[in-house]
């Protein structure tokens, strides 16, 4: 209906503009130009692109991108915020996590454990792609799922409560061995903890309400707790985490 509207309307332009305006005081050759370049405008902004939208309908996005200040957003520390603001699209990430984009919708973040690796046998990799597939079969079309992937730090949390456990466990109270610990608190935050980096990923879900939200939460939790194939550990981060998480990707290095 749009595309035969958009055709109605640009033909009845075409008509007034060859019959009525100046153009159709100029020779036929031309009028046929501007016939031949109407049309086909016409069917270049009346197509759809690869994202089921019109193509007319980027224009004035396309307008608003031409300048070159409008390309350039400046996050210098004492510079304006509404530009990366206007980049990021988030509104707001409550205590839980719970991320409200600028556009009404809202998400949460996992950190992900996968299983799958080069060396998994035949048998496995069927089953890891029988489960992906089956879990992105539940998944509602109201939802989207992003996986992103990063490079931080190695994450010592674990290694940090056990050194933790061992000195509240302690039996002998000795100087030295409360010593020991500080020395392994200190190798795993300064050492471990900023100088060895791996490979992290996060699943970010993104719903149109809270209702899609929590539906694909409750798919994502049943997918963990029935089969490691796809997800081997899940954590939902809160708000620290998560802004953690987007520095590693909005701060430069």
């Amino acid at each position: 209906m749009k595309v035969l509207l958009f055709w109605a309307g640009s033909i009845l332009g075409l008509f007034w503009v060859t019959t009525s305006s100046f153009v159709s005081s100029a020779s036929w050759f031309w009028i046929v130009l501007t016939v031949i370049w109407w049309i086909s405008a016409t069917a270049f902004f009346g197509g759809y692109s690869k994202t089921k939208e019109m193509k007319f309908t980027m224009v004035p996005a396309l307008l608003h991108y031409a300048p070159s200040s409008s390309r350039e957003v400046i996050v210098r520390r004492g510079s304006n915020p509404s530009g990366f603001y206007s980049v990021l699209g988030i509104e707001s990430i409550s205590e839980t996590g719970l991320i409200k984009w600028l556009d009404g919708t809202v998400g949460q973040i996992y950190l992900v454990v996968g299983s799958a690796s080069i060396l998994v046998f035949e048998d496995d990799k069927r089953d890891i792609l029988h489960r992906v597939d089956s879990f992105y079969r539940k998944i509602d079309t109201t939802v989207e799922l992003a996986w992103v992937t990063t490079k931080e730090p190695q994450r010592v949390w674990r290694q940090l409560g056990n050194a933790e456990r061992l000195n509240v466990g302690l039996d002998v109270r000795d100087p030295e061995l409360f010593a020991l610990l500080d020395e392994r608190v200190d190798i795993l935050n300064d050492y471990v903890g900023k100088v060895f980096n791996s490979i992290h990923q996060y699943l970010v879900i993104k719903g149109d309400n809270l209702e899609a939200l929590r539906r694909a939460h409750s798919i994502l939790t049943a997918e963990v707790d029935d089969s490691s194939a796809m997800i081997k550990q899940c954590t939902m981060l809160g708000r620290a985490d998560a802004y953690e998480m987007l520095k590693t990707i909005y701060t430069a290095r």
